[in-house]
């Protein structure tokens, strides 16, 4: 299987919409972080979250691979936080 791994400059930006006071309320939350990483955060737990449901069908992939991917998803993680 060949992974395509990206980096921060590959990335494609794209500009999107948000309500402002929920970027108000998300500045307030964690004061000193720019508003991207705030959003890529929040992209990123969002993500998991629905991998963690995905995990859980009766019909996912076997332990081994699910837990593949989730190592595979936190070094990214971390490599994209710092």
């Amino acid at each position: 299987m060949h992974e395509r791994v990206y980096t921060s400059a590959m990335a494609e930006n794209v500009i999107v919409d948000v309500d402002a006071g929920l970027v108000e309320r998300l500045r307030a939350l964690y004061p000193g972080q720019t508003d991207r990483h705030i959003l890529e955060r929040l992209a990123k737990i969002e993500l998991g979250r629905a991998a963690l449901v995905e995990m859980q069908r009766p019909d996912a992939d076997p332990e081994e691979v699910v837990l593949e991917e989730a190592v595979r998803a936190v070094h990214e993680a971390r490599r994209a936080a710092s």
